[in-house]
């Protein structure tokens, strides 16, 4: 469900701009055939789950993040690997997860489980999430639950763009910068308003790391059929 030339637009913006940490915020994989978990009947399941991870691995090879934050999405797999009945589902879900953490840690990635508390990434005054809430306000709660003051909060799972002055002491900042997936394909969203706030993009920028540091955070997005980075 990968929008092709979206995510080659960000191969070209990361050869370009070669940034020190490139961090996935989450459902890079999707695993849509775990998330009522799985039956006998599921062999259809089983070949778009093959799929699904085909080209998941192929987008982590491409992209090669430093950082890997899990998202509900690739929780589905732990979830299935602890709670699924069958002992035989429980154990592919099982070295599913260990084939994907080890291939992570091999390729040099700091990996986060999907917690509210341990999912958190932070470098200098700017904290990483994949997201706890889809609400209208989640990047606003987002940003006063996480950034440090005077910091910020990035975060993914909302698929839209977003930017908001949060209220805390100190003053933060939160961002959601959109997504990488084909939206149109995305058949299970056509049903809701929302949808109409997803966009493709991503967010870049430059964080001090010194103490007391600043930073600041742009979007990269599409205006007019052209991709336009700040």
């Amino acid at each position: 469900m990968a929008s092709k030339e979206s995510v080659a637009a960000l191969e070209k913006h990361i050869k370009d701009f070669k940034p020190d940490h490139r961090i996935c915020l989450g459902d890079m994989f999707d695993l849509r055939s775990l998330r009522k978990g799985v039956s006998n009947q599921d062999s259809e399941h089983y070949d778009t789950l093959v799929s699904d991870l085909t080209m998941a691995y192929g987008m982590l090879e491409r992209l090669r993040p430093t950082v890997f934050l899990n998202g509900n999405h690739e929780y589905r797999l732990y979830r299935v690997a602890e709670e699924a009945a069958n002992g035989i589902v429980r154990q592919y879900a099982t070295e599913g997860i260990e084939k994907l953490e080890t291939y992570l840690r091999k390729m040099g990635c700091k990996v986060y489980p999907y917690h509210y508390q341990k999912g958190v990434h932070t470098l200098g005054k700017v904290a990483f999430i994949h997201g706890y809430s889809a609400s209208q306000a989640a990047v606003k709660q987002s940003a006063e639950v996480y950034s440090p003051p005077g910091g910020a909060t990035v975060m993914g799972h909302l698929h839209r763009i977003e930017a908001v002055h949060a209220v805390r002491h100190g003053g933060a900042q939160g961002y959601s910068g959109g997504c990488l997936a084909s939206i149109p394909a995305l058949t299970y969203a056509s049903l809701r308003h929302a949808t109409m706030r997803w966009a493709n993009g991503w967010l870049y920028g430059l964080i001090s790391t010194r103490k007391g540091g600043g930073f600041k955070i742009w979007q990269a997005e599409k205006v007019d059929g052209q991709w336009i980075h700040p």
